[in-house]
């Protein structure tokens, strides 16, 4: 029944490509709210799931397959818990982004995934201080050559302004 509740956004995204998962998605849907509302679902698809994951974990070790069928609830739970976690601590990051530059906050200088070169806006305004350089053309200058690395960008764009 938990696994409803993770299928829904997997398979609404799924369902963007292929029919198949598009009736998926309509299915999780319909058993999401009826998970929500305490009743149980009417589709069957988390059993479903249940032995689509069983089977293949047969072939891999009959043992945890026995673990995982026994323990379904549990490890449903644990992995709505861990997409509402991964989906909080993502939305945290794209807001630190927009607002300070950086995923992880706004005196940070650490690893970004949204902006691998590490080179926020806040970053390079910094840096522009730092070498005595209109910060303005400095970031222009970052955006068109952010196939650079930093340090070779920054010489670039030192040398061209």
């Amino acid at each position: 029944m938990v696994l409803c509740l993770l299928a829904l956004p997997i398979f609404a995204i799924l369902g963007l490509f292929s029919l198949k998962y598009r009736k998926l998605a309509k299915e999780s849907l319909d058993c999401m709210f009826r998970t929500v509302t305490l009743r149980k679902c009417r589709s069957g698809l988390d059993e479903r799931i249940k032995s689509d994951v069983t089977g293949k974990l047969m072939k891999v070790s009959p043992r945890i397959a026995r673990g995982f069928y026994k323990n379904y609830k549990l490890i449903s739970w644990i992995l709505i818990l861990l997409f509402i976690w991964a989906t909080y601590i993502s939305a945290i990051g794209v807001y630190n982004y927009y607002a300070y530059g950086n995923c992880n906050g706004e005196n940070s200088s650490e690893f970004c995934i949204l902006n691998p070169t590490g080179t926020g806006e806040k970053h390079i305004r910094d840096l522009a201080e730092q070498y005595g350089v209109d910060a303005d053309k400095l970031i222009k200058c970052f955006e068109e050559n952010s196939n650079l690395g930093e340090r070779e960008c920054l010489t670039y764009c030192l040398d061209k302004i």
